[in-house]
């Protein structure tokens, strides 16, 4: 039987993929002339921005010189396409900015931007995406033993601030099913602190379909 392969992204871009088609529906709903609902949809983008900015640093500090090191050249494409993610990111907190200081009609107009401009942007990522679970992955495979690919995941883990695994293990447990998770908490659970593992669980049991939930408890233990 062929061991299961260790993957890199898949879990942290089954994530990426729900905040960025649950913002591009929030913005495709919101109606821009009532201040409330507009606040709370540009708290979302501002949220969304914030974890793609945090996702994108960790790879250009964790993985990327890693990788580098053993296959130079490999990841320059996705470098210029982090550049240009930068770019466009900043453009869409441009125009949150602009909304916010908007009334009326000019705001509402903006609202019609920014879908327009969100979703654009949107499509550009699920390209680099792709090609990070594809063209880098397989880098990873053929240049790292499955025991250096883990201890990289758990070392990129580590990198992330206390504060922020939290809400990262919620939008996970919306995003991914049993073979994705269970993992996840098993690791968590063998290595964390006791009480640090024991919130996480209590997080997935809150945040997971009791269905799932059930799946993973019977493979964590």
């Amino acid at each position: 039987m062929t061991q299961a392969r260790h993957y890199t992204y898949r879990a942290t871009h089954k994530a990426i993929r729900h905040l960025l088609f649950s913002a591009s529906h929030q913005v495709g709903v919101t109606d821009f002339a009532d201040d409330g609902v507009t606040a709370e949809t540009l708290e979302t983008i501002d949220a969304l921005i914030f974890v793609l900015w945090e996702h994108r640093s960790r790879e250009d500090a964790s993985i990327h010189p890693l990788l580098e090191s053993r296959a130079p050249g490999v990841t320059a494409r996705c470098e210029e396409e982090h550049e240009e993610d930068e770019a466009l990111s900043a453009e869409i907190e441009q125009l949150v900015a602009q909304i916010r200081s908007a009334i009326g009609d000019q705001r509402v107009a903006l609202g019609i931007r920014l879908h327009e401009q969100l979703n654009a942007y949107i499509g550009i990522y699920l390209g680099h995406l792709y090609r990070e679970e594809t063209e880098l992955q397989q880098a990873l495979w053929d240049n790292f033993t499955e025991e250096e690919l883990l201890a990289m995941s758990r070392e990129l883990v580590a990198t992330i601030p206390p504060d922020r695994r939290g809400y990262l293990l919620k939008v996970m447990c919306s995003s991914c099913g049993p073979d994705d998770i269970a993992p996840i908490l098993g690791g968590i659970k063998a290595n964390a602190p006791p009480e640090i593992a024991q919130r996480a669980l209590q997080l997935a049991e809150e945040n997971l379909p009791p269905s799932i939930w059930a799946k993973v408890q019977s493979r964590i233990g």
